[in-house]
């Protein structure tokens, strides 16, 4: 663990030294590829883990104390279609993507009390990392012709604006469209004496998600 989270990335010690203090992080290192579940070795996620959480939260943990002394910070980070709503043959991608909204949540709770603003995009722009996790030429040449990278940049731009101050929030970003993406509960099914029977017999209730909500942070206690 100490080797994958060094207590200071050369890159925030160097942007400290030349500018005296961080307002921005952007988190967004990547690699893809792709197996099936079952060709997946903890190796495997072990390395996609390191990349896609590890990169962050070190970066993060570098820079943090510095954005809380000073009180103020926005933090981007990146996630995928991949693990918020799944895709063929990335489980190890996938899984490691996912847990950098986990990171998200706490990050944004905690940092709340310190004006640290912490936010996910999920983007769609064509890079190297498609032809490595997707076979089909058709697909990708599509996919090259109308998912530029420049079309993600103004989402970042306003995300780390003055004008941005919203915080714990997803976002898909691509081909020049922004849509919030959000964790939502439906108003379910209650029964005080729950069983598997009542809970079979009302599954229409349970399934629902008409009249949702979407909750907030949980506070303990």
């Amino acid at each position: 663990m100490t080797a994958m989270f060094p207590p200071l990335s050369d890159l925030i010690a160097t942007t400290i030294e030349h500018f005296g203090r961080i307002d921005l992080l952007v988190n967004n290192a990547g690699i893809c590829g792709s197996q099936l579940f079952e060709a997946a070795t903890l190796d495997d996620f072990d390395h996609y883990w390191r990349v896609h959480l590890g990169g962050p939260v070190n970066t993060v943990k570098a820079a943090w104390p510095y954005m809380v002394a000073q009180r103020y910070g926005k933090i981007i980070l990146t996630t995928s279609v991949s693990g918020l709503f799944g895709i063929r043959g990335q489980a190890t991608y996938a899984a490691a993507k996912c847990a950098v909204v986990g990171l998200m949540r706490i990050l944004a709770i905690e940092g709340a009390e310190y004006g640290i603003l912490v936010n996910t995009i999920s983007p769609a722009g064509y890079t190297r990392m498609h032809p490595a996790a997707v076979a089909d030429p058709a697909w990708l040449k599509q996919s090259e012709a109308t998912m530029p990278v420049a079309a993600v940049a103004p989402a970042m731009v306003w995300l780390a604006s003055d004008s941005c101050s919203e915080t714990n929030r997803i976002y898909n970003v691509e081909a020049g469209v922004i849509q919030r993406i959000a964790i939502v509960m439906g108003p379910g099914f209650y029964d005080p004496h729950l069983t598997p029977e009542s809970i079979a017999e009302n599954y229409v209730k349970v399934e629902s998600i008409e009249g949702f909500f979407e909750p907030g942070p949980f506070e303990p206690g």
